[in-house]
């Protein structure tokens, strides 16, 4: 299973690096770590629903990969604890999304789910109060 965490370690390395370079190559990269129907869903904030689907496929994931919000200018991570727990593996980071001149500091937790030697969803925490949407 410590494979697992591996594999979740260079997926985030391969993202923060696309984030950067944007290059088809970078992209594809982290494209390769997905699961093709690949889910994201995030914790909801005080809804009747408790989790929102941001998105259904790696295409998808990619794309949002590429959105302003997540080029390396907006937005930093710098991960403080990866574990296995079961069969997840749980990403804590430190995330800055500097916009409008702002930046706004938060800690989130992913937790990924792994199978097969790809990352089949992705389950997020965060505090979006105050971030501008984009």
């Amino acid at each position: 299973m410590s494979g697992d965490v591996d594999l979740v370690r260079a997926y985030i390395e391969a993202s923060q690096l696309a984030r950067n370079t944007h290059t088809p190559k970078d992209i594809a990269a982290v494209r390769a770590f997905l699961a093709d129907d690949v889910t994201i869903r995030m914790a909801s904030a005080w809804t009747d629903q408790p989790w929102r689907v941001v998105s259904t496929s790696a295409d998808q994931l990619v794309k949002r990969l590429q959105a302003p919000i997540n080029a390396s200018t907006s937005l930093t991570t710098e991960n403080t604890n990866v574990v296995q727990a079961g069969p997840d593996v749980l990403v804590e980071q430190l995330s800055t999304i500097t916009r409008d001149g702002r930046s706004h500091v938060s800690m989130v937790c992913h937790i990924f789910t792994v199978e097969d030697g790809h990352i089949r969803a992705i389950r997020a925490y965060r505090n979006d109060d105050g971030v501008p949407p984009g």
